[in-house]
């Protein structure tokens, strides 16, 4: 096991009583949701990418977040975030996912900026002495990176980003995090409150019952959670005896990750980055799952699968298995999300009582209530989002 992470004491008290869930208004309320936009995602560092997919200069991912659009841009300083819309007249500039480009060009009336994201062309547009060109380039959103994850923040004032990841940083370290690849990307559509399928993901209650894939190979009940510094999230699950690999075989001849303790070869570490990003550790490949709210009754999820270049670079790789099952389970998830969101959003509908085995359910809803609580002063936001990122020096580097 990790030197530095231990299991959480049984003597604590939510092995007295269990936990209870929140009410119908905490997961579909429109109040709720506004807070939870504003106080959370409005104020927190948010990761978003990997560094693996924004390797080249001019290569660009983009995102949702609610209502807002995040273009992200490797320029000559590195990797760098703005907000995915023209300055001339609000044009969304990106709609493709991933891709590269020298320059951004808007489509409505041809202004052009560069991988900097300066403005550099206003191709007829005309402007007098009032127009200054190097003040209209992209807005700027400030940006970090750690452990190979890109993280942003729409606030000036948010909270130490270290201090916030915590212990993470070991399961980053012994699992390569930041040297890993990502192979493949797939959005997916959810019908359903985002905090639904934060749940979800974070607890392994429902193998048995929904993915008969996956409680073939993992055992629900060789478990348990961790007691994490920082606000994360997280626990262990155990792989079935005769299986090296969470997939749809379940064996795999990749080469385990060689800092990887002996212990952890048969487990999988399931960690959330809170508020929305979840980690499947394994000995063999990581999962990176986000789940990105959109409006009380919809999210999208974002999944990504990355392995280790010296396994990438084998010409007989392949990461089909892997893939295979993690597809089929991610639509098996969304509709117990999409069915469990039906019956939460009945006002008659009354919390009930969680298991032992869903404490980070427990601690997740319990971040989330703290984070958006009424009573709590609010950290300030900066008026201008120019203003929030002006003074952040975004260097797309480790520190």
């Amino acid at each position: 096991m990790f030197d530095l992470i231990s299991k959480q004491d049984e003597d604590r008290p939510y092995f007295d009583t269990g936990g209870v869930g929140r009410s119908h208004d905490f997961y579909t309320g429109e109040e709720q949701h506004r807070r939870e936009m504003e106080r959370i995602y409005g104020r927190r560092w948010l990761p978003v990418d990997h560094v693996s997919r924004l390797k080249e200069k001019g290569s660009y991912t983009t995102l949702d977040i609610g209502t807002g659009s995040v273009l992200l841009l490797h320029g000559d300083d590195g990797i760098r975030a703005y907000h995915n819309y023209c300055r001339h007249r609000g044009y969304k500039l990106v709609e493709e996912p991933a891709g590269k480009r020298q320059s951004i060009v808007c489509l409505y009336h041809c202004w052009v900026y560069d991988r900097n994201g300066s403005l550099k062309s206003l191709n007829g547009t005309y402007f007098d002495h009032f127009f200054e060109k190097e003040k209209n380039g992209l807005l700027p959103v400030r940006t970090e990176i750690r452990f190979g994850v890109v993280f942003i923040s729409f606030s000036d004032s948010a909270p130490d980003l270290d201090e916030s990841l915590g212990e993470f940083g070991e399961f980053a370290r012994v699992y390569e995090l930041a040297d890993l690849e990502c192979v493949q990307a797939k959005d997916y559509p959810v019908a359903s409150n985002w905090k639904l399928v934060a749940h979800n993901v974070n607890e392994s209650l429902h193998f048995p019952t929904a993915h008969k894939d996956l409680h073939r190979i993992t055992d629900f009940d060789a478990a348990g959670t961790y007691d994490l510094k920082g606000d994360i999230v997280g626990a262990w699950q155990a792989i079935r005896g005769g299986y090296n690999s969470v997939s749809m075989t379940g064996h795999s001849t990749r080469t385990p990750m060689r800092l990887v303790p002996e212990d952890d070869l048969g487990r999988i570490n399931w960690i959330t980055i809170l508020p929305n990003l979840l980690f499947g550790f394994t000995a063999d490949y990581v999962m990176m799952q986000w789940v990105w709210p959109e409006s009380p009754g919809t999210c999208y999820v974002r999944h990504f699968w990355l392995f280790h270049p010296s396994e990438t670079a084998k010409p007989d790789f392949s990461h089909e298995a892997v893939f295979a099952l993690w597809d089929k389970a991610n639509y098996e998830d969304w509709e117990l999300c999409e069915r469990t969101h039906r019956g939460l959003a009945n006002p008659m509908w009354s919390p009930g009582t969680l298991s032992l085995d869903e404490e980070v359910v427990s601690q997740i809803d319990a971040w989330v209530a703290r984070e958006t609580d009424g009573s709590a002063s609010p950290r300030p936001v900066a008026a201008d989002p120019a203003e929030a990122t002006e003074a952040t020096e975004a260097t797309g580097t480790e520190g």
